[in-house]
């Protein structure tokens, strides 16, 4: 679920180093590879998280096509949409202190809010604290509207929770 590397952008700039990208579109493959070095690979359910060292941060914009109000919001019939599970499963083994999602705004709302509710859910029954940020470019400055949903996970026992419900913050 890397892309073109938009989330090893922004770690980089941390100093970050990446042991690990996915993501079944060959384009980005190959910009991914010519980017950063780092051949990723084509299928995550292949990834054998048994296989991984450890590692401190998940990045994944894992696919939006199955909610986004351009497509046909199909959720969990849609492959794609199950696809989270795939995060999930990694993050169960690993353990990773932290997670940063990423995906469309109209997720929030699809299938009556049942889709947000199982990610919730699901992140919460891994032992992450959850905090969802929507956020744009167009509010930024940058002339695009490209309205997305940021999913900031922190493992519990570094975070107590604040309060049992998580917070949605709107820019």
């Amino acid at each position: 679920f890397c892309g073109i590397g938009g989330f090893h952008q922004a770690l980089k700039k941390l100093d970050a180093k990446c042991i690990l990208a996915c993501d079944i579109d060959k384009d980005c493959r190959e910009v991914y590879l010519e980017n950063y070095g780092i051949k990723p690979i084509e299928d995550v359910k292949k990834i054998n998280p048994t296989e991984l060292p450890d590692f401190d941060i998940l990045t994944a914009g894992f696919p939006c096509q199955a909610f986004s109000n351009g497509g046909n919001k199909k959720c969990f019939e849609d492959s794609r949409g199950l696809l989270f599970d795939e995060i999930i499963r990694i993050a169960k083994e690993k353990k990773p202190k932290f997670m940063f999602l990423e995906n469309v705004k109209h997720i929030l709302k699809v299938s009556d809010g049942e889709v947000i509710n199982y990610i919730k859910e699901k992140i919460d029954s891994i032992g992450y604290n959850l905090t969802l940020f929507q956020l744009s470019p167009h509010n930024y400055g940058i002339p695009q509207q490209r309205e997305r949903v940021y999913f900031v996970c922190v493992l519990k026992t570094l975070q107590p929770p604040v309060n049992s419900k998580p917070t949605i913050i709107l820019n």
